[in-house]
């Protein structure tokens, strides 16, 4: 009788008490982590190029994070924020009042980044008494139902789910791949045309809570809508008194190589949600807005028994210290801007490519939406072979999208973009 190893173990408890509803993206079985990479139960190394989806900005087990977790984790680990205050959690609060722009200076914690957007949306609508809630097609805000009712990256997110959330409305991205046969540089003018269309057709704007939008759209595609397009929906927000959600789960803490991607537009929402890179990792996620908007938000109309946790907290202000004291925001910029031209140059003149781009360390290769289909899980399996975990995203997940961490050691992101570009040049002359 063969012996199970361990990885062979622990696959067959997972495939049978884990839920298959989500996702498989390997069958590795992983054992450790440090920095870019890590490692299976089997001894196999790999880089990391997702980063727990964009999550671990100061790389995994960063030593800050883990003394700052095992500190606060001796003393003090749950007690609910509803039941006392306690330090990690106040000064987190103060921190992120400091560091989010504009007059955003009171915080309320939930778990993840979808929780905090249906917070978001009952902030929203509590302090206007509106209804009305718009997004934008391409948009992915998370699973939870009022999260799911507002994203617009795939029908597969509601396909078994409606109906949900009501008076929702979406409108077009200015995403030139998503809007066919408009031309590029008429693409800002039809997408605010169509919010106005929106107004006059279907919702009236005193009816509007809120509208909500990833500065840089994350799931459906990673592309960044333009700062004039943001501006022109900061003055349109004022102009109806609608309130301006920006949803920087993905974008946040240096990603966009700023320390907020709504700082490349000058633009200040009412409310910012973050979450992902907020604790590099542990269960975290942040509604900040202005406290006359929070104190519109009525005693009891929302709570939650793990937002805030001590040691997420703890967690968070050790990740935020690294990137602060690292300069990963202005090396976020400058690497993430090399990491473009060099592949641009390597990949972007082949064929199938349209567009290599990035802003800051969110980078994205777009492929033909025809040919993505059949090339994007060939190069994705190929870097998994040759020791190099990608993934890619948008409505055909068309575009690979490069999630690194933003202190990655310089010698194992060029073995990394090598297995990367390898794996696409030689994908793509196979088609």
């Amino acid at each position: 009788m063969k012996l199970q190893n361990k990885t062979d173990e622990i696959q067959e408890k997972a495939r049978k008490h884990l839920s298959p509803v989500m996702t498989r993206v390997t069958e590795l079985v992983i054992e450790k982590a440090h920095g870019a990479k890590f490692w299976t139960t089997d001894g196999d190394e790999y880089i990391d190029f997702v980063s727990g989806v964009a999550v671990n900005a100061v790389g995994h087990t960063n030593e800050k994070m883990v003394e700052a977790i095992k500190k606060q984790a001796e003393n003090l680990i749950h007690v609910g924020l509803n039941y006392g205050y306690y330090e990690t959690a106040a000064n987190l609060a103060e921190k992120l009042a400091h560091i989010t722009p504009g007059n955003l200076d009171t915080v309320f914690f939930s778990n993840s980044g979808a929780e905090a957007i249906d917070g978001a949306l009952k902030l929203a609508k509590a302090a206007t008494g509106r209804p009305a809630i718009i997004a934008f097609e391409g948009s992915f805000h998370g699973r939870t139902l009022g999260a799911t009712a507002i994203t617009a990256s795939s029908s597969k997110y509601r396909r078994y789910y409606e109906p949900i959330l009501g008076e929702v409305y979406h409108v077009p991205y200015p995403y030139p791949s998503q809007l066919k046969n408009i031309k590029e540089e008429e693409i800002e003018e039809y997408c605010l045309n169509q919010l106005q269309k929106l107004f006059d057709l279907r919702v009236d704007p005193s009816r509007v809570a809120a509208i909500i939008i990833e500065p840089v759209m994350g799931e459906g595609g990673y592309y960044p809508a333009p700062p004039s397009f943001l501006q022109a929906l900061r003055k349109t927000t004022e102009e109806h008194g609608i309130l301006l959600i920006f949803d920087e789960v993905q974008t946040g803490f240096g990603r966009t190589g700023k320390m907020f991607a709504s700082e490349h537009a000058n633009v200040t929402p009412d409310i910012l949600v973050l979450a992902k890179a907020l604790s590099g990792g542990m269960p975290l996620g942040a509604i900040v807005a202005s406290r006359e908007l929070h104190e519109k938000w009525p005693t009891a109309g929302h709570g939650s028994t793990f937002g805030g946790n001590p040691v997420s907290c703890a967690a968070a202000l050790a990740n935020i210290e690294v990137i602060e004291e690292e300069k990963l925001v202005e090396r976020s910029a400058m690497l993430g801007a090399e990491i473009v031209d060099r592949l641009q140059n390597s990949v972007g003149h082949l064929p199938d490519i349209v567009e290599v781009r990035g802003v800051g360390m969110m980078i994205g290769i777009e492929f033909d939406q025809q040919s993505s289909a059949s090339l994007v899980p060939k190069i994705k399996s190929k870097a998994l072979e040759n020791g190099l975990l990608i993934m890619n995203c948008g409505v055909s997940g068309q575009t690979i999208r490069l999630m690194l961490p933003l202190n990655i050691q310089e010698d194992v992101l060029d073995k990394g973009l090598t297995i990367l570009e390898d794996a696409i040049s030689e994908t793509v002359a196979g088609n």
